[in-house]
């Protein structure tokens, strides 16, 4: 009885131990927020928005928003089209 709880429980976590091989890059650890300090700066509000959306920064411009230092960041996206994100300086949250 014993041998077939081990074999059970042999058997239900082997498939986990190769869970972290199949994840996207920008999905483990320490290459997305985790690795960008706060307060953000213009090079990591850029940095910030290239990860999240994985296009291509053009510009960065800071401006104060409701009490709020804000981050301006204008993305290239890969079907073409230019998004631009406000990102708050404190928080690294985008901003509506």
């Amino acid at each position: 009885m014993k041998f077939s709880w081990y074999l059970l429980i042999v058997v239900l976590t082997l498939p986990l131990s190769g869970y972290t091989d199949h994840l996207p890059p920008e999905a483990e650890a320490g290459t997305s927020i985790n690795d960008i300090a706060l307060p953000l700066t213009k090079k990591t509000a850029a940095e910030l928005a290239q990860v999240e959306t994985g296009g291509r920064v053009l510009s960065v411009d800071q401006e104060q928003y409701q009490n709020h230092t804000i981050f301006r960041v204008k993305v290239l996206h890969q079907d073409g089209k230019v998004k631009t994100y406000r990102l708050d300086r404190d928080t690294g949250y985008q901003m509506q």
